[in-house]
């Protein structure tokens, strides 16, 4: 019995200047795992790192004709899987997982192919297994003909309770470890699933996920993957953490230090803007002594009425006052950004400039770096504004979303620039110069100002 399991592309042609990082696909890795020592035949195609088209990878899927082909899906790359779908050539019994799923099951099962599709939405580690033996204990809650759909919630017995000891072969990422642009190398490990917040335009919002309870691991079961990284890669001296969100509270914080203390380990990892709200100073620099070398926060827009309006605090004020108590601890902050939010205007887009500019400056006074990731909102499936614009007649649909070449050529870098339309109040020229003023905070190199910190004090 033959397994492969596909990272799916997101480009349908192969494009040799795409420049992001390029993330090993942990979750698919632990399924591969899974499979890998209960004796079946799998292999793991990341085609976003190896940059493979629709074609190439029709033509690989093709010549192997695996028994099992599972993929996970995107709302950005919709039309690509289904694509791939419908072009195989063979039979096959194929499982389809993402958190997009949960809206997307329904135009999955209309796909035009002759095969078997399984539809997972939820986790996939223990059930994945289960469908290729076809010894299933739990039914669907759809089923038609050769179509079925799983959810795999805290109700089902599929549902992985304890996510501290789950197996994973590194075995099956050919980018594992990374080398990064700045020198170091780095290893990548999930330690939670889950997020406590309520973000309108996250698909892992808490609202929307009430069925799929927050786990996660034990500092123990953390430090002993730290321990194999060390030992299966003793050239790693980074390692980034690829939560939805590692560091929520005050006890995630001290959670952190507790685990990479002592390591000898730089990191990286995300943090919310609120999570370092009544953290003393003396904290921070324990979370700076630890290793933490920069933090990714999701700061989104500098107009009260935007931030209201997608679940974030619209105290800008209190934004900078968080964000500056990471610059003084001496931890870099890479920022995220979006423009062209529904209803957003002209004004609320200065706003947010303003504060890209204030945080740039900021960092600069305490000699650590806020480098810009910026984007043009585009509607995600299983998000509240996607409901919330459907509700009011407008097409947000999957169909129209395609790679925004304008905008890439632009910001000199494709940055997972996918467009589906402007939802802004500004037409759309005025929302790409605000996108690009923004990145261009960082002088237009996106590790402008950052040195590599190999060894941590």
């Amino acid at each position: 019995m033959k397994v492969v399991i596909i990272n799916s592309p997101l480009f349908r042609e192969k494009n040799d200047l795409y420049d992001e990082d390029s993330l090993p696909p942990i979750g698919l890795g632990y399924i591969a795992t899974i499979l890998q020592s209960n004796g079946i035949d799998v292999s793991l195609i990341d085609a976003v790192h190896q940059r493979i088209s629709v074609n190439e990878l029709l033509h690989e899927l093709n010549t192997s004709k695996p028994d099992f082909l599972a993929s996970n899906i995107f709302t950005t790359n919709y039309d690509l899987v289904k694509e791939i779908v419908e072009n195989i050539s063979f039979q096959t019994h194929l499982i389809i997982g993402g958190l997009a799923t949960k809206d997307l099951y329904k135009d999955i099962i209309g796909w035009n192919s002759d095969n078997k599709i399984d539809v997972v939405t939820g986790d996939g580690e223990l059930i994945t297994f289960d469908i290729i033996l076809n010894r299933l204990i739990e039914d669907p809650f759809f089923k038609s003909n050769n179509r079925r759909v799983f959810k795999v919630d805290q109700h089902s017995r599929y549902f992985v309770n304890d996510i501290s000891d789950i197996p994973l072969n590194r075995d099956f990422f050919p980018n594992e470890p990374v080398a990064h642009p700045l020198g170091f190398i780095e290893a990548n490990i999930v330690t939670s699933r889950g997020c406590i917040y309520d973000c309108t335009f996250c698909a892992a919002a808490r609202s929307l996920n009430k069925d799929f309870s927050i786990r996660e691991r034990s500092e123990a079961s953390i430090k002993a993957e730290l321990n194999l990284i060390k030992q299966q890669y003793p050239s790693v001296n980074s390692i980034r953490v690829l939560d939805d969100l590692f560091l929520k509270t005050r006890n995630t914080v001290q959670k952190a230090i507790n685990v990479f203390l002592g390591q000898n380990l730089q990191w990286r990892a995300m943090a919310h803007v609120m999570t370092f709200h009544n953290i003393e100073d003396s904290i921070m620099q324990l979370l700076q002594k630890s290793g933490c070398y920069e933090l990714f926060i999701g700061i989104e827009s500098g107009s009260p009425k935007v931030l209201s309006s997608i679940n974030k605090t619209k105290n800008v004020q209190l934004i900078v006052e968080n964000l500056t108590k990471v610059f003084k601890a001496g931890i870099n902050i890479k920022g995220y950004f979006i423009y062209g939010f529904p209803d957003e205007t002209l004004e609320d887009m200065e706003m947010t400039f303003r504060l890209a500019e204030e945080l740039k400056k900021i960092s600069e006074s305490y000699q650590t770096n806020f480098r810009t990731s910026v984007f043009q909102y585009r509607p995600y499936h299983g998000t509240q504004i996607y409901h919330d614009l459907e509700r009011k007649g407008i097409n947000a649909s999957v169909q129209n979303i395609a790679p925004n070449n304008t905008l890439s050529n632009l910001v000199g870098r494709l940055q997972f620039n996918f467009h589906s339309g402007n939802y802004s109040e500004v037409e759309s020229e005025k929302v790409h110069a605000y996108i690009y003023n923004t990145i261009n905070l960082n002088n237009g190199r996106i590790f402008n100002g950052l040195e590599s910190r190999t060894e941590p004090s």
